[in-house]
């Protein structure tokens, strides 16, 4: 009986989906503004052992100093004064008013994402453009987001690339620990995922060499489980360089041991089958049942269907050793 897996591309899906739930649900809590974000022309210093990607820039982007590629706009930082029919009116357009009239670019994104979520999106790309121009990294990432699907805005994927790129260009060496690396960390995933296929009728073209890149910066620097599975997959098939079935098995147990159940499902299924090396059913098992039970039975049925065709395969020793091998995790997780 095959185990089924998930094609590469409903996995890129699924990743993005996961991860674009998860941080909205979280952003207002991760809205603390870094030193120099108040300073839209401020530069922050890069450590020079940072192995950041030097292509993440639109093509046609230039350099004149050697640093890394950008195409955000510098501005002045200064106020711009709202209309004194907006002050009669008792309209706020958080793209037009001071930074001291709303508080400045955190409370902005606060008040986006609490408009966004009351479902007012008029609003809330007022505010998220207001508090992306002056490089607050969660309000460009969500302002991407809303681009990439068309959320309250017509779709640009374009538009969506630029608002990403411009979180990796200003944010890359961010602390991976702090509040701020998730939203940084999943802009260089969105980023590759635009590198595997392109945008049709722009200037960025499919580079999958690029795109694994993207996505090895984001799995080794921020430690990014979803990243890590999905460069792990490229690594399986080949794609953006040559096929290692080792490194593809490393970064599935770490992004496994972080409890990502689509890396514990594809580890399971390689683990229990042997495609990519001796076989270890336990283990495989382990990983497959762990996976199951985390999994939604609705969108991620496969998942469980792996689990269930390993099962009827695996002998009553397999079983056995996989609930040892899941005793032993459970106490040293504890």
């Amino acid at each position: 009986m095959q185990i089924k897996s998930l094609p590469f591309l409903g996995l890129i899906r699924a990743v993005l989906s996961l991860i674009s739930v998860c941080l909205l649900t979280s952003a207002v809590f991760a809205l603390e503004a870094h030193p120099g974000e108040h300073d839209p022309g401020g530069k922050r210093n890069t450590p020079s052992s940072n192995t950041v990607p030097s292509t993440i820039a639109t093509p046609g982007t230039a350099s004149s100093d050697g640093e890394k590629e950008s195409h955000v706009s510098e501005t002045s930082g200064e106020p711009v004064e709202a209309s004194k029919n907006d002050a009669e009116s008792g309209v706020l357009d958080a793209a037009r008013v001071p930074l001291q009239a709303i508080g400045g670019v955190v409370d902005a994104t606060r008040e986006a994402i609490k408009s966004y979520l009351a479902g007012n999106k008029e609003d809330a790309l007022k505010s998220l453009s207001y508090a992306a121009d002056q490089g607050h990294a969660p309000a460009q990432w969500k302002l991407a987001r809303m681009y990439a699907e068309g959320d309250g805005v017509p779709r640009d994927e374009l538009r969506a690339f630029e608002n990403f790129s411009q979180v990796c260009d200003r944010h890359a060496d961010e602390v991976p620990e702090s509040a701020t690396a998730p939203f940084v960390s999943s802009a260089f995933i969105a980023l590759g995922s635009y590198y595997l296929n392109g945008i049709p009728n722009s200037t960025v073209k499919a580079n999958p060499v690029k795109a694994r890149e993207m996505f090895a910066y984001s799995a080794s620097y921020f430690g990014d489980s979803e990243a890590q599975l999905i460069l792990a997959r490229l690594y399986l098939d080949g794609i953006g360089g040559a096929k290692d079935t080792k490194q593809a098995l490393r970064w599935l147990n770490l992004s496994a041991e972080k409890g990502n159940r689509l890396a514990q499902a594809e580890l399971g299924k390689l683990l229990f089958s042997g495609e990519v090396g001796t076989k270890q059913r336990a283990r495989g098992l382990m990983w497959l049942n762990l996976a199951s039970d985390a999994a939604d039975p609705v969108n991620e049925n496969w998942i469980i269907e792996a689990n269930d065709a390993a099962l009827s395969e695996a002998s009553e020793s397999d079983r056995l050793a996989a609930n040892a091998y899941l005793a032993q995790r459970k106490r040293r997780n504890k």
